[in-house]
C-alpha cells in the first residue's frame, strides 16, 4: 500500500532525487532482509508461531513512526523496521505451509491460494495509497499500523486456542552458518536464488522507478496514470489468477516460471513507449507484468520448497528472500539512469535482465537432474 505512495512524498515534500531515494530505498530493505535471514534460521528453532507475531510487531512499530515523523532520517527508520517485518512475514508465512502440509501437490496449491490472497491486499493497497494523495486527511500510515495490529491479534489468537504445534526443529547443535551451507551448497538453489533475483529486479520497475520515471517526463494526469497502474494490476491478479492457472494445469513449475519472466520481461518493452505518452501503452504493459507476474511468482516458492530440507525450511525462505535484494537494487541502479537521462534505455536493460534470468532458471532443471543421477 505505502511504497510507491512514499516515493511520492519523498519526491514531493523532502525534495530527494531518484537516486537518493532508490538509496534509502535498498538500505533499507537490504538491512531488512540481512536481519530477516537470522529471524527465518531462529524461527526453524522457536517455532514459525510466535515468530511470526514478532514480525507482525514489528510492521506495527514501523508504520506507527512513519505515521509521526516529519523527518527523512524518521522515514528511514520506519521503512527499515517495516522491511524487516515483511522480509520475515513472507518468509515465515510460506515456510508455515510446508510444517503443516505434508502432500507435495497440496502444498503447491496452498502456495497458490495463499499468493492470491495476499494480492489481494498488496493490488488494491496501492490504489487506497494514491488515492490518499488527494485527500490530505487520510493518513495512510496509520491505516497500515492498524490494519497490522488487526493481523497481530488475529494471530495471537490462532497461536492461543491451537493446542498442536507441528513445527519442524533444526538441530541446536547445527549452528546458523552450517545452515546456510547446508542449503547453499545445492548448485539447484543457488541457481534458483540468482535467478529469481533478477526477475525481482526487473518485476519491482513498476514500482517506484516508473512512478519516478513518469513523474520526470511530466506525464499527464500523473495521480490518474498511478491509480489505473495499480488498479490495472489488481483486477489483473485478482481476476486472472485462476482462470489462467486452470488453462495452465497441466503445465509443468519450470513452464509457468518461464512463461512467466518473458510477460514480465516483455512488459518492459512496452513501458518504454511512455514516450507517446498514452495510457493505453502503460495499461497494457501493466497487464503483462501482472499476467507474468501470477504465474511465475508462487511458482518460484514452490522450487524453493521443494529444494529445502525439511528441518531448514524456514532458514531456505529467509535466504530465498535475498532476492529482494534485487527488488532492493532496483529503484537504486534505476534512479541512477533517470537522473541521468536514460530512463528510456532502462527498460530496454530490464527486459535483457529478465532474458538472462530465464537462462540462469534453465541451469537449475539441468543440476537437479545431475544430482539425481
Amino acid at each position: 500500500m505505502t511504497w510507491p505512495y512514499l516515493s511520492l512524498v519523498l519526491y514531493r515534500d523532502f525534495g530527494l532525487s531518484a537516486s537518493l531515494i532508490g538509496a534509502i530505498f535498498f538500505m533499507t530493505s537490504a538491512s531488512g532482509i540481512l536481519f530477516g535471514m537470522l529471524g527465518s534460521y531462529y524461527s526453524d528453532i522457536i517455532g514459525r508461531e510466535r515468530a511470526l507475531i514478532i514480525s507482525l510487531v514489528l510492521s506495527v512499530a514501523g508504520f506507527s513512526v512513519m505515521a509521526g515523523t516529519t523527518e527523512v532520517i524518521g522515514f528511514v527508520i520506519a521503512m527499515a523496521l517495516i522491511s524487516l517485518g515483511r522480509a520475515c512475514t513472507e518468509s515465515f508465512s510460506k515456510a508455515m505451509i510446508g510444517d503443516y502440509v505434508n502432500d507435495v501437490r497440496q502444498r503447491e496449491k496452498f502456495q497458490y491460494i495463499r499468493y492470491y490472497i495476499v494480492n489481494i491486499g498488496t493490488a488494491f493497497g496501492p490504489v487506497a495509497g494514491t488515492y490518499a494523495l488527494t485527500s490530505p486527511s487520510l493518513n495512510i500510515f496509520i491505516i497500515s499500523a492498524i490494519i497490522y495490529i488487526i493481523y497481530t491479534i488475529l494471530m495471537i489468537t490462532i497461536v492461543a486456542i491451537s493446542s498442536k504445534s507441528r513445527r519442524e526443529k533444526a538441530s541446536p547443535s547445527a549452528g546458523i552458518l552450517h545452515a546456510f551451507s547446508i542449503i547453499l551448497s545445492q548448485p539447484s538453489f543457488v541457481r534458483l536464488l540468482i535467478s529469481y533475483s533478477l526477475l525481482m529486479f526487473v518485476y519491482i520497475s513498476f514500482d517506484s522507478p516508473l512512478i519516478q520515471f513518469l513523474t520526470r517526463i511530466s506525464f499527464p494526469d500523473l495521480t490518474f496514470i498511478i491509480s489505473a497502474i495499480f488498479f490495472t494490476n489488481a483486477i489483473t491478479v485478482i481476476a486472472c489468477q485462476y482462470p489462467v492457472l486452470y488453462l495452465l494445469r497441466r503445465s509443468t513449475v519450470n513452464t509457468k516460471i518461464i512463461l512467466g519472466i518473458i510477460l514480465i520481461s516483455l512488459a518492459q518493452l512496452f513501458f518504454m513507449l511512455a514516450y507517446f505518452k498514452l495510457i493505453a501503452f502503460i495499461i497494457f504493459a501493466t497487464f503483462l507484468l501482472s499476467l507474468g507476474e501470477l504465474i511465475a511468482m508462487p511458482a518460484f516458492s514452490i522450487e524453493v520448497d521443494r529444494l529445502a530440507p525439511a528441518n531448514l525450511r524456514g532458514t531456505s525462505f529467509g535466504i530465498i528472500n535475498l532476492t529482494s535484494l534485487g527488488a532492493s537494487l532496483c529503484p537504486l541502479i534505476c534512479g541512477l539512469l533517470i537522473d541521468a537521462g536514460y530512463g528510456y534505455a532502462m527498460f530496454f536493460l530490464l527486459f535483457i535482465t529478465g532474458l538472462l534470468s530465464i537462462l540462469i532458471y534453465k541451469k537449475v532443471g539441468l543440476s537437479r537432474k545431475v544430482a539425481q543421477a
